[in-house]
């Protein structure tokens, strides 16, 4: 028999770069060119956010199967297939993807693809490099798959529009797979040895996978029902409490079964690390989430200016990931400590940014933007190089795909909380604001006629249309700018409702280190 040749370290680099490049540029797209993908397919952007809310459920879907099919099919069959459909997606959407129903199931299928790739090219890097060279990697390739979507895509895919159209995405897409699939098939990885572990029931994974998507729609779909003023969202939400319900029922169950993850979950340490992810997910997305809608809403910034100003974020997180690192290799006993610090620079620019007025210029924004980044990239670096070397070789598959599912599910709950806030408050906020705006009112008449006067210099006739007019977008303004600032301001609040936990939690697991 002839001896398989080692797979080199640098095409491995390659494959990881090239595939978790794709995976950011996939998870950037919906937010920043939502209107693009939109106008192409012929849809609404209603339609749009269905699709997205489809590609997130089977994103979550993947992170729940891939244990499962890697260990019954193997990790180089799995990663070569998630390849291929990778490229044939790609290429279909560039080559058109008009017909909705296709473009919906294109979506569906790369949740799977990006989800799975995440997961298995994480696990080669973790079987094929030496410990050593780990955490310099494995923060590289969050600067691909994390940070520059967070950080840089936002300008970039701006800047990108301006000379060319949304084919010129779809078309690096497929590059970066066909590059990606090249040098798998020209360098063969090899199955990584993955010993033979009980997994849970079809009906367990059935129940898991039918709650998750209920739960998921009802997240991103609640301010389209209104959240619970709407009486389908409630019967929804019932629907879910009971599937949710019946799932932890055989959860628990199944805890004294020695399945791969309930022996992975008997540790209190691997629960305090998914706790960890929750929080990380939950912080960053939804801080980003509001950062996005003050520079869009608020400041009403386009695109090109929005993704301008979030450019020293991306800076800043780049500091805080080198940072990271040289802590990990120099210090590792303090690389835990720099996670609360990580959080206090995201709840520093919270606050600062809650203060600011609506018609602050760019250079306003540097400081809060900095801190943001610096923040983002201590928690998010120092997190995920933690966990994914916390686990053993016969936990890893488990290990790092309920890690990504804990974050994951941690970044749509603070979306969706965020966004039933944002709109309360702004509600609150316009009531407040319309009881000056009333007939009767010394303030209302004084605003009138300076707005008569600035409509006069204008070179407009005042009228009352035109005058209410500026008046409903006055309070439109300030209601969303009200609203946001009490959003941010509840962000803090909700982090130190939820650190806690996650402090108790390190403290346990030090005491029972102690104890061993």
């Amino acid at each position: 028999m002839i001896a398989r040749k080692p797979f080199p370290i640098a095409a491995l680099c390659l494959l990881a770069l090239f595939s978790l490049t794709a995976f950011g540029l996939y998870s950037a797209m919906f937010n920043e060119l939502g209107y693009e993908m939109a106008a192409r397919a012929g849809l609404s952007m209603d339609e749009l956010d269905r699709v997205k809310t489809g590609f997130t459920i089977s994103q979550v879907w993947g992170f729940i199967l891939i244990p499962l099919t890697l260990r019954r099919v193997g990790t180089d069959s799995i990663l070569m297939v998630a390849l291929g459909l990778g490229l044939c997606s790609s290429i279909a959407l560039a080559l058109g993807g008009e017909n909705h129903a296709l473009f919906t199931a294109i979506w569906l299928l790369n949740g799977l693809v990006v989800s799975t790739l995440l997961v298995v090219v994480n696990l080669y890097l973790l079987d094929k490099l030496a410990y050593k060279w780990l955490p310099a990697v494995i923060s590289g390739t969050l600067i691909f798959s994390t940070l520059l979507p967070m950080g840089a895509y936002p300008w970039l895919m701006a800047q990108v529009l301006e000379s060319f159209d949304l084919s010129a995405f779809y078309i690096a897409l497929t590059w970066l797979f066909f590059c990606s699939l090249t040098v798998g098939l020209a360098f063969p990885l090899g199955r990584i040895s993955i010993k033979p572990q009980e997994k849970s029931s079809l009906w367990f994974y059935c129940a898991m996978l039918i709650t998750s998507a209920l739960v998921i729609y009802l997240l991103m779909r609640g301010s389209y029902y209104n959240w619970l003023d709407s009486e389908s969202f409630v019967n929804l939400t019932l629907i879910a409490a009971s599937l949710t319900l019946l799932t932890v029922f055989l959860l628990m169950k199944l805890t004294r079964q020695p399945t791969a993850s309930m022996q992975l979950h008997r540790q209190l340490k691997a629960n305090v690390f998914m706790y960890n992810a929750f929080l990380a997910g939950f912080a960053v997305i939804a801080s980003t989430a509001l950062f996005n809608s003050s520079l869009k809403m608020v400041l009403q910034y386009n695109a090109l200016n929005s993704g301008f100003a979030q450019l020293p974020a991306f800076y800043g997180m780049l500091i805080g990931m080198a940072l990271s690192v040289l802590v990990y290799y120099f210090r590792r006993p303090l690389s835990d400590a720099i996670v609360p610090i990580g959080v206090l620079m995201i709840l520093i620019s919270v606050y600062l940014f809650s203060q600011l007025p609506s018609n602050v210029g760019p250079k306003s924004l540097l400081i809060p933007m900095l801190l943001r980044g610096f923040g983002v990239g201590l928690l998010n670096v120092s997190v995920t190089i933690a966990v994914l070397l916390y686990f053993h070789r016969d936990e890893r598959i488990e290990g790092i795909s309920n890690f990504y599912l804990f974050r994951t599910l941690g970044g749509l709950i603070g979306g969706a909380y965020f966004s039933r806030v944002m709109q309360t408050h702004s509600a609150q906020a316009a009531g407040e604001v319309g009881t000056t705006l009333n007939g009767a009112s010394t303030n209302f008449a004084h605003y009138e006629q300076l707005l008569n006067q600035v409509l006069l210099t204008q070179g407009h006739l005042p009228n009352p249309s035109l005058g209410m007019s500026q008046i409903s977008s006055v309070v439109k303004l300030q209601a969303t700018t009200l609203g946001l600032s009490n959003a941010l301001l509840v962000f803090i609040l909700s982090i130190f409702a939820l650190a806690p936990v996650l402090i108790i939690g390190k403290k346990l697991v030090a005491k029972q280190a102690i104890n061993t």
